[in-house]
Order: C-alpha cells, then sequence, then structure tokens
C-alpha cells in the first residue's frame, strides 16, 4: 500500500478539550443522540481529528457557528443534541444517528514524512476497526451505513480509511483536506468501492496545493464510476463545510443502499 504524497494539512487552532474514552482505552467516545432508542439500529458517523486538536473540535466548531459557543463545555451528548436540529434532517430517512469521536490529538508529526502518514493512516485504522466492534457489541448499529469524516488530517485520514476498507467504512466525508491517499496494489479494487460515497468540500480560498489535490481525488473517483459529489465553497479558507454543506454530506453519504437522494 502507497501514499502518493505526503500531506500538509494546516494546524487548526480552536477549541482543545479531549474526549474521554469509552470502556477499554483503545477505543473512541460513543455519542448518543437524544432519545436514544436500544431497539433500533442506528448508522453511524465516526469523526477523525484535525492537526493540532481533537476529533470533537468538529462539533464546537459547529456549536460556535449557530452561536452556541457556550456549550464548548458541555458534555458531547448536549453538544449533539443542540446540533441535531440543523443535522437530522440529513441522515437517510430523518433518522438521527450514532457519533464516535476517534480518541487521539492531530499532530504535525503524523504527516512529517511519507513513513509517518503511513503509520497514522494505520493507526487509526487500527482504531476505526476497534471502535466500531466495540459499538456494535453495545449497540445496535446498521453495519451498511457506518461513515468517517473530518477536516484537514481527520479529512484525509476519513479519505484514506475509506479507500482501504470498503467493507466496514461505507463513505466518506473530506473536508478541507488534499485527500492525498492513492490506493495501491494491495488495496480493494473499483469493484469493491462501488457501494461506497464520497463527499469532498474544499474551501475556494483555501492553499492552492490542496486544491489541486482535492480536485484530483474528486477525477479518480468520477474515472472510476465511483459514487460523489464536491463542493467548492466560495470565499472559505481552511476550514470545515458550512453546516448546510455539511448535513448534504451527511444525506448524500447516509443514503440507504438502493434509494435516491
Amino acid at each position: 500500500m502507497v501514499v502518493a504524497a505526503v500531506v500538509a494539512a494546516g494546524c487548526v487552532r480552536g477549541p482543545t478539550s479531549a474526549p474521554a474514552p469509552l470502556g477499554a482505552a483503545a477505543t473512541g467516545l460513543v455519542v448518543l443522540p437524544p432519545d436514544y432508542d436500544p431497539a433500533r439500529a442506528y448508522p453511524v458517523v465516526e469523526i477523525l481529528p484535525p492537526t493540532g486538536n481533537t476529533a470533537e473540535a468538529l462539533l464546537q466548531i459547529y456549536l460556535s457557528r449557530v452561536g452556541l459557543g457556550r456549550l464548548y463545555r458541555d458534555p458531547p451528548e448536549r453538544q449533539l443534541a443542540a446540533l441535531l436540529p440543523y443535522l437530522a434532517p440529513a441522515a437517510s430517512g430523518g433518522g438521527e444517528f450514532l457519533v464516535i469521536l476517534a480518541r487521539g490529538r492531530g499532530s504535525l508529526d503524523d504527516y512529517r514524512t511519507a513513513a509517518a502518514w503511513s503509520r497514522t493512516i494505520a493507526r487509526y485504522e487500527r482504531q476505526v476497526r476497534a471502535d466500531f466492534r466495540a459499538i456494535a457489541a453495545q449497540r445496535r448499529v446498521d453495519t451498511t451505513r457506518f461513515v468517517v469524516t473530518g477536516f484537514s488530517m481527520g479529512g484525509d485520514l476519513a479519505w484514506a480509511l475509506a479507500l482501504r476498507n470498503p467493507e466496514l467504512v461505507r463513505g466518506a466525508i473530506v473536508m478541507a483536506s488534499r485527500a492525498s491517499y492513492r490506493p495501491g496494489p494491495g488495496d480493494p479494487g473499483t469493484a469493491a468501492l462501488q457501494r461506497s460515497r464520497f463527499f469532498l468540500t474544499m474551501g475556494a480560498a483555501d492553499d492552492g496545493t490542496r486544491r489541486r489535490m482535492a480536485r484530483a481525488a474528486a477525477a479518480m473517483l468520477d474515472e472510476r464510476g465511483i459514487a460523489y459529489r464536491f463542493r467548492m465553497i466560495e470565499g472559505a479558507g481552511h476550514e470545515p463545510a458550512p453546516i448546510p454543506t455539511f448535513a448534504e454530506a451527511l444525506r448524500f453519504v447516509l443514503r440507504r443502499d438502493g434509494t435516491g437522494e
């Protein structure tokens, strides 16, 4: 398995609270939606950390965008509950979803060299698999709708993990990321990715190299006939997609097999 380029996803400044692990130290934090029904099978969205921050930063950034920054220090369940009015209609069928906040904090050292980035991808690949096993053992989940997301380094990870693990990860939302990974000889082929969905967003004012590589990633998906959407966000720099675009992305990647948009 190969890495086509070393990622240089800029550092992200912002809230820095770290999620506590659920159960075993190796697993991320599971965040349940309000009115969680244990008899229902939920789709799962795992958030991966950006450079210089934790996965929880994405929730906190979106809280600030809707004027709820005062909830930064609240438990993640309360943060998710506050955001769901903006995001819940995005889930296919109007339902809610479980969230996993991947443990750890992104670091410049994670992608300083091609070898370091390969090790980082492999480490998060192990973590995501462990997280899914843990949540599937504790909760009812829809195994056909497990997706990963992130921005900056988190988006690069989401892209790589979805390409490498289509039997598990069925979709990826890749925001403000170079999407640098390219499949190698040992990776799943195009046929294995035909049920996968990718949603890529990029700020029109983001780094030029990052914009070029994101477009190249979209072109690769297009060439292989893999379902994707690409949104260039006018006026945006290196930042997550606007909430309406993120909701659109969730709707696309969480869509049930065999249904229309």
